[in-house]
C-alpha cells in the first residue's frame, strides 16, 4: 500500500475597500484577515486581506 503525499500551498486574497479590485498571492508570515496591506493603485483606497486559504497539490 502506497500513500500519496499531498502538499498544501497557502494563499492570501487582497481586496480594495473602494473599487473591490482583487488580487491573490502566496501567504506571508504575519498575514491575517482584515489587515490593511497597502493603497490601491487604481483608486487610492485601502487594500485589505479578505481571505486566507490553502490549495492541495498532489504530485
Amino acid at each position: 500500500m502506497t500513500r500519496k503525499i499531498k502538499t498544501v500551498i497557502s494563499y492570501t486574497v487582497e481586496q480594495c475597500d473602494s473599487c473591490t479590485e482583487l488580487s491573490k498571492r502566496k501567504f506571508l508570515s504575519g498575514d491575517y484577515i482584515f489587515k490593511i496591506v497597502s493603497k490601491c493603485p487604481s483608486c487610492n483606497g485601502e487594500i485589505r486581506i479578505t481571505k486566507i486559504f490553502g490549495e492541495t497539490i498532489t504530485p
